[in-house]
């Protein structure tokens, strides 16, 4: 695991920067362009970037997920315990709030692929609530080194 940490670590960083980057450049960016036009222009950009975010989201993430998990099993393992330090505790916190950005994004792969309809929180407050659960995962990732 030793070897392959640092790798883990750059893909894991790189991944998030673009996972939330595009998250923020859709709340900041995106969702004020889209009053600016008519109807059907918008419904053709919430198409267009549907498609794109569909195919690239879920597979950022995953990689995310994978990477973060090669990562934890360095601090959090049988040898080194689950809960002992405060390391181990702010980690086991970073896990569950990246579970809940997991479980959304399969909530909304689930009702894209069933073609069934968002709720209204999912369509108008996942991003919002991403971005808020990003920060806290940046900022826990920094305070569990100090």
């Amino acid at each position: 695991m030793e070897v392959i940490y640092p790798y883990a670590h750059i893909i894991h960083l790189m991944l998030g920067i673009m996972f939330l980057g595009y998250v923020f450049t859709d709340l900041a960016v995106i969702s004020s362009l889209k009053n600016k036009f008519d109807g059907d222009t918008q419904k053709k950009i919430n198409q267009s970037l549907g498609k794109r975010s569909f195919k690239i989201f879920p597979i950022t993430l995953m990689f995310i997920v994978l990477t973060g998990g090669m990562m934890m099993s360095k601090y959090i393992n049988s040898d080194a315990g689950f809960f002992d330090t405060s390391l181990q505790q702010i980690l086991v916190f970073k896990i569950l709030l990246a579970l809940i950005i997991v479980l959304g994004v399969l909530s909304n792969l689930f009702v894209r692929l069933t073609k069934r309809k968002k709720s209204s929180f999912m369509e108008h407050h996942f991003h919002k609530l991403v971005i808020v659960l990003g920060i806290l995962i940046v900022i826990l990732a920094k305070m569990m080194f100090l």
